[in-house]
C-alpha cells in the first residue's frame, strides 16, 4: 500500500487482512521502490497516485516483476488514468492494471483486490495446492476435486465457487456476493440463471445430495449453503437441523481469501 492516509491505510487494511493478505504500508512511492529492489516480495500493489513523475518507474518495475497494480486517483488525474489504460491494454504481457476514482469504500477496495488477484493467478490459482474437506480434496492446479478416490474435473468458475462453499460450510453465502466476486468482468444481472446452474453443476459432479456428507442447500431468495453432515449423525439430521459442526478443514495449501461470512454479518447488522 503506497500514499495512502491514515483513514484509508485503516479501513483497507483491515479489509485486506480479513481476505487473509499481509499490507504493507509505503509513505511514498521511493520507499516502495527501495523495499522492491532491496528484495522484498509483494502479491500487488495498491497505490493513491500523489507522485505523478514517479509513475513511470513503478509501472516498469512492476511489469518486470509481473505485479498487479491496483490504482487509486483523483478526479482532477483523470489525463494520467487515461494514459495508464493506454499503457495497459498495448503491453498486455505485462502487469495487469485496474483503477477507481475517489472516494473509494473499503468493499470496492476487497473486490477489486481479489479480482485482480484472481487474473494474476496469484493466490487463488497457485501452481501447487491442495485442500481437503471431509472425504473431498481440492487440487487448485488441476482445477480437480478427488472424492472416494475418484478425480473429478470442474470448470474454473465452477471449481472457484465449490472453494468458497466448502469454506464457509455452514455459512450462507448470498447470491449477490457470488456474483459480484466470479463474475466480476461480465455484466451478470442478478436475475440471471448462470450462478443457479454452476451451483446445479457443482451438486450434480461433487453429489451434495441428502445422502452425502455434505448437502448444498438452495435459500430462497437469497443464496446457498453447504451444510456439513457427519455420516454418524445422517439419520439423526432427519429429525431436525444440525447445530453446526467442527473445523473438518485442512486449509494448509489454500490461502484464505474469504472474507464473506464478516462483511455479510457487518451489513446485516446495519440493516438491523
Amino acid at each position: 500500500m503506497v500514499g495512502c492516509d491514515a483513514a484509508q491505510n485503516q479501513a483497507w487494511g483491515q479489509r485486506l487482512r480479513m481476505m487473509g493478505c499481509t499490507p504493507v504500508r509505503f509513505d511514498s512511492s521511493a520507499d516502495f521502490l527501495r523495499a522492491v529492489t532491496h528484495g522484498s516480495q509483494f502479491g500487488l500493489l495498491l497505490v493513491v497516485l500523489k507522485d505523478e513523475g514517479a509513475w513511470p518507474v513503478i509501472t516498469s518495475m512492476c511489469k518486470a516483476l509481473r505485479l498487479p497494480i491496483f490504482l487509486v486517483a483523483n478526479a482532477l488525474q483523470r489525463d494520467l488514468l487515461i494514459d495508464v489504460l493506454a499503457t495497459a491494454g498495448s503491453e498486455p504481457s505485462g502487469a495487469t492494471i485496474d483503477f477507481a476514482v475517489l472516494p473509494v469504500d473499503d468493499f470496492e477496495v476487497e473486490l477489486r483486490v481479489r479480482e485482480a488477484l484472481r487474473r494474476n493467478e496469484t493466490l487463488l490459482h497457485p501452481q501447487t495446492v491442495s485442500a481437503n474437506f471431509g472425504d473431498y480434496q481440492f487440487l487448485g492446479s488441476r482445477k480437480v476435486v478427488v472424492h472416494k478416490g475418484e478425480d473429478i474435473r470442474l470448470k474454473p468458475r465452477e471449481f472457484e465457487l465449490a472453494l468458497l462453499l466448502f469454506r464457509n460450510a455452514g455459512r450462507l453465502l448470498e447470491r449477490d456476493w457470488l456474483l459480484a466476486s466470479l463474475w466480476m468482468d461480465s455484466r451478470i444481472e442478478r436475475k440471471s440463471r448462470v450462478l443457479d446452474c454452476c451451483v446445479a453443476n457443482i451438486r450434480r459432479k461433487l453429489s451434495l445430495h441428502k445422502e452425502s456428507e455434505f448437502v448444498l442447500h438452495s435459500v430462497y431468495g437469497r443464496g446457498y449453503e453447504l451444510r456439513h453432515l457427519p455420516l454418524a449423525s445422517a439419520d439423526a439430521a432427519e429429525l431436525g437441523d444440525l447445530s453446526e459442526s467442527t473445523d473438518i478443514v485442512n486449509r494448509s495449501g489454500f490461502p484464505d481469501t474469504s472474507n464473506e461470512p464478516a462483511w455479510m454479518e457487518e451489513n446485516a447488522l446495519a440493516r438491523a
